[in-house]
């Protein structure tokens, strides 16, 4: 197939594979594999240390010492108390308070009513669950938020949040965005639409666009309400223990101006979901990472993770197509070096995807990588499987052409060096210089005169075929069978380039001589055994 033709058929197997690529993420199958990859990116993603955010954890000692859970609404009361009492900016209690719980009710509601500076929890619910109301007394505030999380799937990590979410009626705010907004409020900074883009909430230096239903790698996510992508770049959290709280073990400097969240942490009950990070994390150290996000962003320190246009996408996924098929239309003429070279380059072409992934994603920007890495594999897959199918059609008919005529080492070379004397399947015509070697029987004429055709026949088929065979072994082709005679050229198909080159065929051919006469003594040997003429 001419060079231009090759090309061309490559182009559109690159138009092929990345569009049966498209289909496929459409249909969703690359989610999963890009959320993974996702995973390994923040993995290796640099935190920093956050100052700001406290947790208060309540403990498995906590509980027994408590000798109930839940614990008692005084017992919640007097640990607000000790956090207001020691200059906390911002209070969420990340635990449900539906039900009073004996003794302290009055309390509680007292000092969730009077201190503007702590927030509750709800939870939103869906369909397959009911809601869990917050605290009476807060239930017409603006200080009680949902926290309601977000696994893609059944037992999946956490990836995103919903900082806003409706009923059908009003619009309710998460419980981390809450608290981060009465944090700000008092640097002077509060969400508020963005100047370019009304449906976007801008907060601080930034703004922070909602995921939509195939934001990055999701396919047909549920985007409902206002969500965003966590990106759990806050290093461990300080923590102290509800029982250090009560006891006035925790020094002021350590409570001063920061946000606390006051929630559970003891592993019996079970409030932990899986992380992206690796191992799963306790549902308030989660909103504590939202919370701290939300700071970042504000202050200028983080900026919002970009996705690609989809046409950017779709441009991506064929340029890596095309260049996965122009890697396998040089996949030809392959020795078992170059199959490992080719694999080489296959898988590291792989991994020069996944690197350039990951560096997109320090920069801030999520490329979906299973499309293009597909596009990759199939493209260079199927046309090195195209090449190899039309070289192994090539080399039959070529085989088909000298393989009777030539030795084995000669018809590699000639395949090796097809294109420099083969045009469309047949020899070009050439000039060029060769050493020709006639053989002729003496004393044919006579004897076969005297023999049994078929006698005869044998005679001679048996003379021939051994000299061709040292023709052979020598480098030699048979040209042509006359009668009694055998024409043989030394230095052809394969055309001569150098002077020492056609001195070697000449040598070649006297050592094939010699050697047909060594030959011939054996056969005469056994022609006199036979009773044969000599």
């Amino acid at each position: 197939m001419p060079e231009n033709r090759r090309i061309i058929f490559s182009f559109f197997a690159a138009l092929a594979v990345a569009g049966a690529s498209l289909l496929l993420e459409a249909e969703g199958w690359f989610q999963r594999p890009d959320l993974l990859l996702w995973d390994q990116f923040l993995q290796r993603s640099e935190s920093s240390s956050s100052a700001d955010v406290l947790l208060v954890e309540v403990t498995e000692d906590d509980i027994r010492a408590e000798g109930h859970w839940p614990l008692s609404d005084r017992r919640l009361a007097e640990a607000l108390q000790a956090l207001v009492d020691g200059g906390v900016g911002t209070i969420g209690l990340d635990l449900y308070r539906d039900l009073p719980v004996s003794p302290g009710i009055e309390l509680l509601e007292r000092i969730l009513r009077a201190e503007s500076r702590i927030f509750a929890v709800k939870k939103f619910g869906d369909p397959d669950r009911e809601g869990i109301p917050g605290p009476a007394v807060l239930e017409d505030s603006t200080r009680l938020g949902f926290n309601d999380l977000l696994p893609d799937d059944a037992g999946e990590s956490i990836r995103r949040t919903a900082l806003y979410m409706t009923d059908g009626r009003v619009a309710q705010t998460s419980f981390a965005m809450l608290l981060a907004q009465h944090a700000l409020a008092a640097e002077g900074i509060h969400p508020g639409p963005d100047s370019e883009n009304e449906d976007w909430m801008r907060l601080g230096s930034a703004s922070l666009p909602p995921l939509d239903p195939n934001h990055g790698g999701y396919r047909n996510l549920d985007a409902r309400g206002y969500q965003i992508m966590m990106d759990y770049g806050a290093a461990p959290f300080a923590t102290v223990s509800l029982a250090a709280v009560l006891g006035g073990e925790v020094p002021p400097s350590k409570l001063q101006g920061r946000i606390a969240i006051l929630g559970a942490s003891a592993k019996s009950l079970r409030d932990e979901l899986p992380v992206p990070l690796g191992g799963r994390m306790a549902g308030m150290e989660i909103h504590a990472h939202v919370v701290d996000q939300l700071l970042r962003i504000a202050r200028g320190v983080s900026t919002p993770l970009r996705v690609l246009e989809r046409w950017e996408e779709v441009g991506l996924v064929f340029v890596v197509s095309l260049l996965g098929s122009l890697l396998g239309l040089g996949s030809g003429r392959r020795s078992i070096w170059g199959v490992a070279l080719l694999l080489a380059a296959v898988f590291g072409g792989l991994g020069l995807l996944g690197l350039g992934g990951y560096a997109a994603f320090q920069a801030g920007l999520w490329i979906p990588m299973g499309a293009p890495m597909f596009s990759w594999l199939g493209s260079a897959g199927l046309l090195t499987v195209w090449v190899s199918s039309r070289e192994s059609a090539q080399r039959e008919q070529l085989m088909r052409i000298f393989a009777r005529h030539v030795s084995p080492d000669v018809a590699e070379e000639i395949w090796q060096q097809r294109d420099a004397f083969l045009a469309a399947g047949r020899p070009r015509p050439q000039r060029l210089m060769a050493t020709i070697l006639f053989v002729d029987m003496r004393g044919y004429t006579a004897r076969a005169e005297k023999m049994d055709p078929a006698e005869l026949m044998d005679w001679v088929g048996q003379f021939m075929e051994r000299m061709a065979e040292e023709i052979a072994r020598h480098g030699g082709v048979v040209d042509d069978y006359f009668g009694d005679g055998i024409k043989a050229d030394f230095g052809i198909p394969v055309p001569r380039r150098e002077e020492r080159e056609v001195d070697e065929d000449a040598r070649r051919a006297a050592s094939a001589a010699l050697a047909m006469a060594d030959a011939l003594e054996a056969l005469n040997a056994d022609y006199r055994a036979r009773g044969l003429p000599e």
